[in-house]
């Protein structure tokens, strides 16, 4: 993609409360994903910040109040001031997909699998999937009294899970292509898309399951535990 994601933990003025942020910004995407124990909320986070290779190298030259300050910039003033930046990490930012994620006895999952641009979060979603479809297809073997490393087992899951990781991974990609793209009209169309999603609670949900992959989902889970709950009660 051309981009490197930056990573550190930062402090802030104001505490998150546990809410994470995520801002679409001309220059890429760039997340607080908020630390802290079950009980108290706290003011560290996580940051994730997408840059080009220009812009990594002119902020890795900066101390870090200066890092703090363009930080600051960029993210605003909705968790008050940032306070320190930790030390920083960085990787380069690429798609990266396998095309035999299974073998007798082997299955690829999650990041194993894939690797995604971290817009979104789609890369974690679409493991934590891929994990309950295994488990949920593993179920059924076990039903069938079939070996859970068999190919046929493992490829049942494959072409069950294939459909949701290949629409993942095209939106993934649209994301980064949308929000990347500067041509006025774009731009425009996008931010009043956002605006619509803030005022609109329906669309807001209706996107929100579409980024986690739970659009379709619903009734087969539901017929899932269904067929547990009937499997253990005749146990």
């Amino acid at each position: 993609y051309d981009q490197h994601a930056l990573i550190a933990n930062v402090s802030t003025s104001h505490s998150h409360e546990f809410t994470a942020f995520e801002r679409f910004t001309d220059a890429g995407p760039m997340a607080l994903l908020p630390h802290g124990s079950p009980a108290r909320a706290g003011t560290n986070a996580a940051l994730v910040w997408t840059l080009s290779s220009k812009a990594l190298d002119e902020l890795l030259s900066l101390g870090d109040d200066d890092k703090c300050q363009r930080l600051q910039h960029r993210f605003g003033w909705r968790l008050g001031r940032f306070t320190r930046i930790g030390e920083c990490s960085h990787y380069p930012l690429t798609l990266k997909t396998v095309d035999e994620a299974v073998r007798p006895g082997v299955v690829l999952v999650g990041n194993a699998a894939h690797t995604l641009h971290p817009v979104a979060g789609q890369g974690f979603n679409l493991a934590l999937r891929g994990l309950m479809a295994l488990v949920e297809q593993f179920c059924v073997a076990v039903e069938q009294q079939q070996p859970l490393g068999s190919l046929g087992v493992l490829n049942a899951y494959q072409a069950r899970h294939r459909r949701d990781w290949q629409q993942t991974v095209r939106f993934s990609d649209s994301l980064i292509q949308l929000f990347g793209n500067h041509l006025p009209l774009v731009t425009t169309a996008r931010d009043a898309g956002l605006m619509g999603l803030d005022l609109l609670p329906g669309a807001k949900r209706w996107f929100a399951r579409q980024a986690m992959g739970l659009g379709g989902r619903r009734a087969e889970l539901r017929a899932t535990d269904n067929a547990f709950s009937e499997r253990n009660d005749h146990e």
